[in-house]
Parts: C-alpha cells; sequence; structure tokens
C-alpha cells in the first residue's frame, strides 16, 4: 500500500507544481466522466495512443489517457494500474508537436516491479514506440535520462518543450519519504521523433 501512495504522491506532486507554476490543465479538458481516467476526449480520439513499447527494458503496455482530476490530482491508470501506462491527455499526443507526456508506476506494493521498474536502465538511442488506435506506430530516440529532486524538477521542459516532437517518460525515483509522502527523486527520459 506504501508503494502505491507513493506513486500517487509523485504524480501528485508534479501535476500540484504545473498547477503552482501557473498551467491550468483543466481548462483544456474534456470528459465524459470528471473522475474516470479513461474519459478523455481528444479532437482525433484515432491518433490517441494504444500502447508504449520500449523493446530495451521489455515494456509492452497498454495506455490509458489521463487527465486531472477536479481536485487538481492526476488521475492514475485504473484498468491495470501496474502493467498499464498513463498519457497526460491534456498534453500532445505522442507524434505532434511540443511535449507528450506518459507515466507509470515504479513498482506495486510489497515492492514488486511494476511497469517502469527498468526505466532506470535506458540509455541514449535505445528505441522508444507508441502505437495509436488506428495502428499506426511513432518511433522516438532516447535523448537523455535525468533524475531530479521533486523541487527541481523542470516542469516546462517536461510538459510544455516546444521546437520539436518530444514523448517523455516518467516515474518515481528514490528513497520514500514517508514524513513527506513522496520519494526523493523523479525519472525523466526524455525522447524526441526519430
Amino acid at each position: 500500500m506504501m508503494r502505491v501512495m507513493r506513486l500517487c504522491c509523485c504524480l501528485l506532486a508534479l501535476i500540484g507544481a504545473l498547477i503552482l507554476s501557473g498551467y491550468h490543465p483543466l481548462s483544456t479538458l474534456q470528459t465524459t466522466q470528471p473522475h474516470a481516467s479513461s474519459a478523455i476526449l481528444t479532437q482525433n480520439a484515432a491518433a490517441n495512443p494504444t500502447r508504449l513499447v520500449i523493446p530495451t527494458i521489455g515494456v509492452n503496455a497498454s495506455v490509458e489517457s489521463l487527465g486531472v482530476l477536479p481536485n487538481g490530482d492526476l488521475a492514475t491508470p485504473r484498468e491495470r494500474p501496474w502493467a498499464d501506462v498513463g498519457w497526460y491527455a491534456s498534453g500532445p499526443i505522442p507524434g505532434e508537436p511540443g511535449s507528450a507526456v506518459i507515466d507509470g508506476h515504479l513498482d506495486r506494493p510489497g515492492g514488486n516491479p511494476a511497469v517502469f521498474w527498468r526505466l532506470r536502465d535506458l540509455h541514449v538511442g535505445n528505441e522508444v514506440l507508441v502505437m495509436d488506435a488506428q495502428g499506426k506506430t511513432i518511433l522516438f530516440r532516447v535523448t537523455r535520462v535525468v533524475l531530479y529532486p521533486p523541487q527541481d524538477a523542470p516542469l516546462q521542459e517536461i510538459f510544455e518543450k516546444n521546437g520539436g516532437t518530444y514523448l517523455n517518460l516518467i516515474t518515481c525515483a528514490g528513497d520514500w519519504i514517508p514524513s513527506q509522502s513522496q520519494t526523493t527523486l523523479r525519472l525523466v527520459v526524455y525522447t524526441s521523433l526519430a
């Protein structure tokens, strides 16, 4: 249970920091069910990501569209929370200009590995593939892997970088700090369209 709380707190801290920085994703969301992670709609739903494949680390995961709940918390994958990843649907669709963001759990209750357990093993040049609802595959390549203390994570760069087509993968890292209900670090894998 602590591991679940750990990832939720990591994701909430990132979204909270975005909101505090003046970025208001709720103004761009359209939802049919405000509390459902799968309720996000886009102009072109066929282009929404459905699978994330990272051959180097054995990831082949379903992608759930995530939004921000009315209380400002980021919704987390619900269908298979330890195996699925979540696409931040208030940002670009992977393959569109800007910074698309996909997050996933590092581990599950009891410390067993979850979908992004081996994300830290990626290196510059590794492939990251995103499939959309039409079966189109978009290829990205890792450009860098960075660990940040939560307060130092460059939110604009992670969520709003322009001038290219990016996919940023995020998860928690470091030690759990019970008094703060978060981990000491955030892991961000930056990729760009190949």
